[in-house]
């Protein structure tokens, strides 16, 4: 494997987490992918919930929706973020569907695809209560505008939660009402517009009057709950672990001090392994002298200042830790488990920012090889993974 660090994506788990979500449903569900599928390799995971019967996917960026094409022409697949005007011919050549948020986006959108001689479709995105970017209600004479420009095709409209995660729902339903409200006047002033979406993850799971025409998924997918307020989904599995192998053991005496600005000072004689990771690998250096990781089954605690390229790890305790052992820092060793969402509470943020922040030095290896729709076995070729 080269380097002695790996995260392990385990594809099968991420099949069975897109049924139990879809259990949640009748609506059409569209994987969000965005972030390389958060930090899970976005090939390999559209490969995989293509094969459950997903046809459209979301991603943040033209970029994204660009990789996704180049291997399945024939997914749709929308961009979620803002495109810029000079996008336009990129996204009517490929047929991506761009989240509209100004008139000038549709102008442009329009004048390209007359060019092109096609038909581009478009979600419009209304501004409900997140503050971010899309319409607002006293906008909606834009929309009418965008409506009546040649060879554009509005599919779609939607908006997003602010607090679809929270117990207390009162604000999300706030929202659902005023787009609700927003495409009946539309539909009163004569535009009818096919698709209507609002439920990211939280909402699919606990707001189903929310659903919709559409539900967008993405980080339960991953097995993670959206918030702590959601409390556990039962039977979703985290889809990735990261782990490494020690490559350096030593004992120090009492008084010996560990890593850059001498913040660990050893109590008592002390063994430490060290593993070849650290903030560049994503392993954030908030987790110096008081994160934790799993050896033979045990947990071990982080000592020291996390480096750039290595972390240093208390194993006194553990007996028979040897160069070569396995460590790991996210998932399952024995009866003891790790997850992004203990590590986020460490840190004081999310497990988002915690699978989506292990860099793309950390070789991705793909586990229990999902079949497609043709029962086939799915060849995953990415630049920097493996399967197994």
């Amino acid at each position: 494997m080269g380097r002695q660090v790996w995260a392990e994506v385990n594809l099968q788990t991420l099949r069975e987490n897109y049924f139990k979500l879809k259990a949640y449903t009748q609506s059409e569900m569209m994987p969000i992918v965005k972030a390389d599928a958060y930090g899970h390799g976005l090939i390999p995971v559209v490969k995989t919930l293509k094969g459950c019967g997903a046809e459209r996917y979301g991603v943040a960026l033209l970029e994204e929706a660009l990789e996704i094409k180049a291997v399945f022409p024939e997914l749709t697949v929308m961009v979620l973020g803002v495109t810029e005007l000079e996008d336009s011919d990129s996204l009517v050549k490929e047929e991506i569907i761009p989240a509209i948020s100004r008139l000038a986006q549709a102008k442009a959108l329009s004048e390209a695809a007359l060019r092109l001689k096609r038909t581009a479709r478009v979600h419009i995105k209304v501004d409900t209560g997140m503050g971010r970017i899309g319409f607002r209600e006293e906008d909606y004479k834009d929309i009418l505008k965008i409506a009546d420009l040649p060879n554009l095709k509005i599919e779609g409209i939607f908006t997003h939660f602010a607090t679809s995660d929270h117990k207390d729902l009162s604000f999300a339903r706030i929202q659902l009402k005023s787009f609700q409200s927003f495409c009946d006047k539309l539909k009163e002033l004569g535009l009818t517009i096919p698709i209507q979406h609002t439920a990211n993850s939280a909402a699919l799971i606990q707001f189903p009057e929310s659903h919709l025409d559409l539900v967008r998924a993405g980080i339960s997918l991953y097995g993670f709950t959206p918030s702590s307020q959601l409390g556990e989904v039962a039977g979703l599995e985290p889809v990735m672990s990261w782990k490494a192998k020690v490559t350096h053991i030593k004992t120090i005496e009492t008084g010996e001090t560990v890593s850059y600005g001498r913040t660990f000072q050893a109590a008592y004689p002390t063994r430490v392994a060290t593993i070849p990771l650290g903030y560049a690998d994503g392993l954030r250096r908030g987790l110096s002298n008081h994160g934790e990781m799993l050896v033979h089954g045990k947990r071990s605690t982080v000592i020291g200042r996390i480096c750039m390229d290595q972390t240093m790890l208390d194993v006194t305790r553990i007996p028979r830790v040897q160069v070569g052992d396995v460590v790991t820092i996210l998932g399952k060793d024995d009866y003891e488990q790790i997850t992004a969402t203990e590590m986020a509470k460490w840190l004081g943020t999310i497990s988002y920012e915690v699978v989506c922040g292990i860099s793309k030095r950390v070789p991705r290896v793909y586990l229990g090889l999902a079949e497609d729709a043709l029962g086939q076995s799915l060849e995953l070729s990415e630049p920097n993974s493996k399967t197994l």
